[in-house]
């Protein structure tokens, strides 16, 4: 009787039960293709941005470094020194330029003995202005016009 409640069981489950294939699929985008395009772009939206900061924080260390080379006390005198070395010069080539005290000079050139500019002015004729040009030591070149009389 054991045996045979044992059977009727078995056969009771057996017919009960239901099966189906068996179908594996891929839970990442870069398998099994869905959502493919915006999982990528996820990707390389992080890349980026990791990248950016990178780059944002190697250029602020830089900045910081420069600023703190401009913030000791030699490079604040030296480009005090320089502000009024080039103030004295403008007013030096003024001087010459409009003829104070009778000594005019229509032309002049001066070199900075700090940086190595040449600086030149000239009054061409029949213009009535003044033409100061400054050479840099890389060869970049800035000229002024100016009139010489109102």
């Amino acid at each position: 009787m054991r045996i045979l409640t044992t059977i009727l069981l078995f056969l009771f489950m057996i017919t009960g039960l239901s099966a189906s294939e068996i179908v594996h699929e891929f839970g990442s985008p870069s398998f099994s293709g869905a959502g493919k395009s915006s999982h990528y772009l996820t990707i390389e939206n992080i890349e980026k941005t990791r990248k950016d900061a990178i780059k944002a924080a190697k250029k602020a260390a830089a900045d910081k470094v420069i600023a703190d080379a401009k913030a000791t006390a030699v490079a604040k005198f030296k480009a005090n020194l320089e502000s009024r070395f080039y103030t004295a010069l403008a007013k030096q080539i003024t001087t010459n330029i409009f003829g104070a005290d009778g000594l005019q000079q229509d032309s002049g050139t001066f070199t900075s003995p700090i940086g190595g500019e040449i600086v030149t002015w000239a009054t061409p004729a029949d213009t009535g202005n003044v033409t100061i040009t400054v050479t840099e030591t890389d060869g970049t070149v800035t000229s002024f016009t100016m009139p010489k009389e109102d």
